[in-house]
């Protein structure tokens, strides 16, 4: 069993050797990420920046210089005349039980018409 004697040669040569420094601590990493945020921040005002100076200029661009004139309201549309004579309606009650003859204005007072 050579190569499980060698395994255990090199895993205590292993625990006996001391670990490295750490390389870093809590207040470098706090400060590190601080400096990520900051850095995030930066870049986001920058951002928003360009993305505001870029519509103005796309604006200024495409709007036309001199302002239009105002549009024509046209020509006045006449309303129809419109007569509720051929309209049949039915007063109140059940749907179709009455019927009503076409020209005769119809009044719903909720007196049923006399029976035909």
């Amino acid at each position: 069993m050579v190569h499980e004697d060698e395994l255990r040669a090199i895993f205590s040569a292993l625990r006996s050797q001391t670990a490295p420094p750490s390389s870093s601590s809590a207040t470098d990493l706090i400060r590190r990420s601080q400096a990520n945020r900051s850095r995030r921040r930066g870049a986001a005002v920058a951002g928003s920046v360009v993305a505001t100076a870029g519509v103005l200029v796309l604006a200024l661009a495409f709007l036309p210089d001199a302002p239009s004139r105002p549009v024509d309201p046209g020509p006045s549309l006449r309303t129809p005349a419109s007569t509720t004579d051929s309209v049949l309606t039915t007063p109140k009650g059940a749907p179709g039980s009455y019927r009503t003859t076409p020209g005769l204005p119809v009044t719903t007072t909720g007196v049923a018409p006399p029976a035909t």
